[in-house]
């Protein structure tokens, strides 16, 4: 699971005494603990303590760094309106700074330009520099050219598709027994098709779903405790995106993506407005609950353990049910548009290469010192073991003949989540493409995902318009200005407009669509195209030069 999405935790008792104490009054002083170096972070509070996990003793004892770790609950981290003004400390990890703070931090000194100190990180300047990948240290610059922090780098091909279907087979062959498999559904003529890639019409799909809302399906005699489909509205995984997709509209959460290499807003087509339109009759209807607007992700994963979901998106099964339960869920392929008789799914703006992860403050007495200990991040073992939990806790086992770290995927009752979650740290890392042929194996539940993209759901993406994901794009500051001026409001107005016409009694109207949603927001929409098309025109130059 994304780390930036999970940052929960409570501040150490051993810094900040045992009550929880705001950001702007905890002062960490080197000279009381004696430490090289403090790093700040967030972390959940399950996670075991940075200062006594394997990695890092292994990398104090490879660097010769003193590091100390101390931790701030996310809350916190967010309501601070200077972090970098924290007293006491070095760096933060898991930053998490929007571009424009990256700039603003660096131009006034609060935080290092990384890239002045380069002859310390042989490795990240490796990165750098690899003629290979020039989008790399083009997506981590600043408008003033300076790289300000250090990435996390995790290339798998998964994130551009978040939102795997799967849905309840037990339940189906149970309206099958029970001869209660509605007439409409054509595509099950028994169950002998309810296996993984089980093609349905959307109307198919409905039809089923009216059927798990209006039968006892767990039989308990309670009606009202199946949820016919579940999802986490806006969340970065397991969205309604891709049931919008259906329609005909390559949506995101973001409701921005690129078409034949032009900047578009998926809300100003009537595909998008037809699918809201449509979510609003199966929200009436009991379909989609209220809860898929409100809850979170682990609300959501909480409440799928006891296979009482008829029917989510997500990206794995795996996390969603219990392990003694999966097998009562199949993976439907991208649901099939009646109108068209085509399937479509949308891709993700969700990016494999990630700014903000540690920043280096400009307080910090020894930055080359600093710089040069999380340069062995970036380092496959290394780099591993922080993505996944440390060899001695059981996250790997080293393949004898040629050395590849191959991960256990046997942790006895724990979920691969649950014990990543406490034993992995996340943030800075270099996994790509030629570190897991070489160095690293995948999960055998992330090569699954893998398989089930590439048979089931990649080739759904339009055919006819090439469409991409927006990658890091290189902003001046103008344009950052600008974005900061529209983009935030107009992500909330979209989200707000979206939410509440899904979820209101009354289907929404065209007039309010073009009037409330288009109309009022068109300055916000054209002046972000118009920053996106022409950073994105500039990075396509930079990349292809």
């Amino acid at each position: 699971m994304k780390k930036r999405k999970i940052f929960a935790a409570l501040l150490a008792a051993a810094v900040c005494g045992a009550a929880v104490i705001p950001l702007s009054a905890c002062v960490y002083k080197d000279d009381d603990d004696g430490h090289e170096f403090t790093v700040l972070t967030v972390k959940e509070e399950t996670v075991k303590d940075y200062n006594t996990m394997p990695v890092f003793r292994a990398l104090a004892r490879e660097t010769g760094k003193d590091v100390f770790w101390v931790y701030n609950t996310s809350t916190q981290y967010a309501n601070n309106t200077d972090p970098v003004g924290t007293k006491g400390i070095d760096a933060i990890y898991h930053a998490g700074f929007s571009n424009l703070q990256l700039y603003n931090y660096g131009r006034r000194g609060k935080i290092v330009a990384i890239d002045k100190y380069l002859q310390y990180m042989p490795n990240f300047k490796a990165i750098l520099e690899d003629p290979e990948r020039p989008d790399i240290a083009e997506a981590l610059k600043s408008p003033d050219g300076h790289i300000y922090s250090l990435p996390r780098i995790e290339e798998m091909g998964l994130k551009a598709y978040p939102n795997l279907l799967f849905i309840n087979k037990a339940w189906v062959e149970k309206l099958i027994d029970g001869g209660n498999l509605p007439a409409e559904v054509k595509s099950i003529s028994g169950k002998e098709d309810l296996k993984d890639g089980l093609a349905l019409k959307r109307s198919e799909f409905k039809a089923i779903l009216q059927q798990f809302n209006a039968l006892d399906m767990d039989g308990d005699r309670d009606r009202t405790n199946e949820v016919p489909l579940a999802f986490v509205s806006n969340n970065w995984q397991g969205n309604e995106s891709d049931l919008i997709a259906s329609f005909g509209v390559p949506e995101n959460i973001e409701h921005k993506t690129i078409v034949d290499d032009k900047v578009t807003f998926t809300i100003e087509s009537k595909e998008w407005f037809n699918a809201v339109k449509e979510l609003n009759d199966w929200y009436n209807k009991g379909l989609i609950r209220s809860t898929a607007f409100t809850q979170t992700q682990d609300e959501f994963l909480a409440r799928g353990q006891d296979g009482r979901y008829g029917a989510f998106y997500w990206w794995e099964k795996e996390t969603v049910v219990s392990k003694d339960l999966q097998g009562d869920y199949i993976m439907l392929q991208p649901l099939i548009d009646d109108a068209t008789g085509k399937q479509y799914v949308g891709k993700s703006n969700e990016l494999e290469v990630e700014k903000s992860e540690c920043v280096i403050l400009g307080t910090c007495k020894d930055k080359a010192g600093l710089l040069s200990y999380f340069d062995k991040f970036f380092e496959p073992d290394y780099s591993a073991q922080l993505n996944y939990g440390s060899i001695e806790s059981g996250a790997f086992e080293r393949e004898k003949v040629d050395g590849k770290l191959i991960p256990n995927d046997d942790h006895g009752k724990q979920s691969a989540d649950d014990f990543r979650m406490k034993n992995a740290p996340y943030g800075v890392v270099y996994l790509t493409e030629k570190v897991w042929q070489t160095s690293v194996e995948m999960e055998k539940r992330a090569k699954l995902r893998l398989e089930r993209l590439d048979v089931y759901v990649e080739n759904s993406v339009f055919k006819g318009a090439e469409v991409k994901s927006i990658p890091n794009l290189n902003y001046t500051k103008e344009q950052l200005d600008i974005l900061n001026k529209y983009e935030t409001s107009l992500g909330k107005n979209i989200t707000s407009w979206l939410v509440n016409r899904i979820t209101s009694k009354s289907a929404p109207t065209e007039s309010d669509w073009q009037n409330n949603l288009l109309k009022t927001n068109r300055t916000s929409i054209e002046e972000v195209k118009k920053v996106n098309q022409a950073a994105y025109d500039k990075y396509l130059e930079a990349i292809n030069k």
